[in-house]
Parts: structure tokens; C-alpha cells; sequence
């Protein structure tokens, strides 16, 4: 029997995690991992480090993003899973996609200066370093700046979806996501489908070529576990899963290496994406 786990939902500080690549690789030998995907949101920098540090500690990475994608005026996640991170119209849209995001968090600073919060655009920019603008980098810089009492706060005065300071992002529909996965070789689960995911949504996304759920998260029990399992199982659709590590939140320590799916399923759903390269 198969005993390995391999973790597919992770983040680093190339989009909104605390550790950097590297940092994370190691973690994951150390967890005994045996496989790790390495998931930012909208973001494929950090995958040649992260692949050099899997050669160095002995942990199979393979290339993953976390895509913010619509379907209809719902916005949910995206996984993308297997790809070529050298695909030219990837990293075409992603590039695009960094630039939508740094104007995102212009307007956003401009709407919390026009609040009468004197937050400076190069706060945000120290939390985000390299790495693709989100709404997190806006609330720690808040936070650090002392405008909040808490990173929690900072979305609950201010960054909440419809908040004040709340700027929507571009859509990105997601026949054009799975499109785009497919075409670069990859695979796309959704991410974290929880309670919130309506039916409509869902079965909108088979049609569309969805590969695969994440049926294991830190958000599903067991319930909605074998909820989603029963719907990959219906659909013939691969399962996926993991612990959504970021690093900052207190629960990210206790999920880490516990929350993760067996390698024999991790390994299916590459099989699926050779298979997939094969057909088109």
C-alpha cells in the first residue's frame, strides 16, 4: 500500500503567503510530503525556485496556480494543476493580470486615502515584495501602519466585498481559464467549493471541461468531504486537495502535512493531464 500524501493547495510569498518557496519546499520534507503543488494566486514566479528546492530536499513539485475566475457574476477559485509554466499564452494573461491587480490596489489606497485613512500605495507594496497585489497586502498594510487593530478588521471596515474601500476585480471567465490550462498541457479543479458553491455553478463548470474538485480542504468536514467525493465519482472527475497553507493564520501550522490527499490520487490526476496533452 501506498502510505505517501501530497499536498495541492499552497501559497507562498509570491502571491500571499508568509514563507518563500524555498522556505516551503523544506517544510514540506520535513512534514514528510511527498509531493507538493505550489498554488499562488495568479502567480507562476515562484515555481523555478520552488522546483530547485524540491531536487535539494527530496519533495516532487509540480507546477500549480490558484486562478480567480467568474462564471456568470459569481466569482469562485480556480486550481491549475500540471501545466507548462513556459506556455506563452500563460504567462501572456498572468503578466496581464499583474498589472490589472497593481491598478486594483492603486484604487483601492486611493478609496481609503478619500476615507481619511492616510495609507501610502509603497505600504502596500512592502508586503507584497515581488509578488501579485491582493486585498491581504492592503489589510497587513493597514494593520502595520496602525489604521486597524487587527488584519480581520481591516476587511470588516474597509476591504469586505461591497466595503468601501472594496474595488471588484476584472472577470476572468472560467471556459476561458480551463481553456487556457488545457492548452498549456494542465488540469483545473475548482478550489474549496464549500457550502457556497450553488448546483447551477457547478454543473455549469463540467459542461465547460472542469477536470476535477478539491473534495479535501480545511473548510469541508467530513460531511461535505464525501459530499463532493460522491459528485466526482457521478462525473468521473479527479479529486484533489489540501491545506491551503499561507503561513499567517493560526490555523495554517495545524493543517500543514494533516490536511492532504493520498499520492496515488495526486498521481491520477497528472496521469489525466499526460493523457489530456496527448489529445490535443
Amino acid at each position: 500500500m501506498d502510505l505517501r500524501r501530497a499536498d495541492m493547495h499552497t501559497h507562498t510569498n509570491c502571491s500571499d503567503g508568509e514563507r518563500s518557496p524555498t522556505e516551503l519546499v523544506r517544510k514540506a520534507g520535513e512534514y514528510g510530503l511527498a509531493a507538493l503543488a505550489i498554488t499562488d494566486h495568479d502567480t507562476i514566479e515562484g515555481l523555478p525556485e520552488a522546483f530547485a528546492a524540491g531536487v535539494e530536499y527530496g519533495v516532487e513539485v509540480v507546477s500549480g496556480v490558484e486562478l480567480s475566475v467568474t462564471v456568470g457574476d459569481r466569482e469562485i477559485h480556480l486550481l491549475g494543476y500540471f501545466f507548462d509554466p513556459a506556455h506563452a499564452g500563460l504567462r501572456e494573461y498572468l503578466a496581464s493580470y499583474r498589472e490589472r491587480r497593481r491598478e486594483r490596489g492603486l484604487a483601492m489606497v486611493a478609496r481609503l486615502q478619500a476615507l481619511g485613512v492616510p495609507l501610502r500605495f509603497e505600504a502596500v507594496l512592502e508586503q507584497s515584495g515581488d509578488g501579485v497585489i491582493g486585498r491581504p497586502h492592503v489589510a497587513r498594510a493597514l494593520h502595520d501602519g496602525g489604521h486597524v487593530e487587527t488584519y480581520v478588521d481591516a476587511f470588516d471596515r474597509y476591504l469586505a466585498d461591497g466595503g468601501p474601500a472594496f474595488v471588484a476585480k476584472e472577470p476572468f471567465p472560467a471556459e476561458q481559464a480551463l481553456d487556457l490550462l488545457h492548452e498549456a498541457g494542465g488540469i483545473g479543479a475548482i478550489a474549496h467549493p464549500g457550502h457556497w458553491t450553488a448546483t447551477e455553478v457547478l454543473m455549469t463548470l463540467i459542461r465547460m471541461g472542469l477536470d476535477g474538485i478539491e473534495t479535501i480542504h480545511p473548510s469541508h468536514d467530513a460531511m461535505l468531504t464525501d459530499y463532493y467525493r460522491q459528485i466526482a465519482r457521478d462525473f468521473l472527475l479527479l479529486e484533489t486537495g489540501g491545506s491551503d497553507y499561507h503561513g499567517f493564520r493560526e490555523q495554517d501550522e495545524e493543517n500543514f502535512g494533516h490536511v492532504s490527499i493520498p499520492y496515488p490520487r495526486f498521481d491520477r490526476a497528472r496521469r489525466r493531464a499526460r493523457m489530456g496533452m496527448l489529445t490535443t
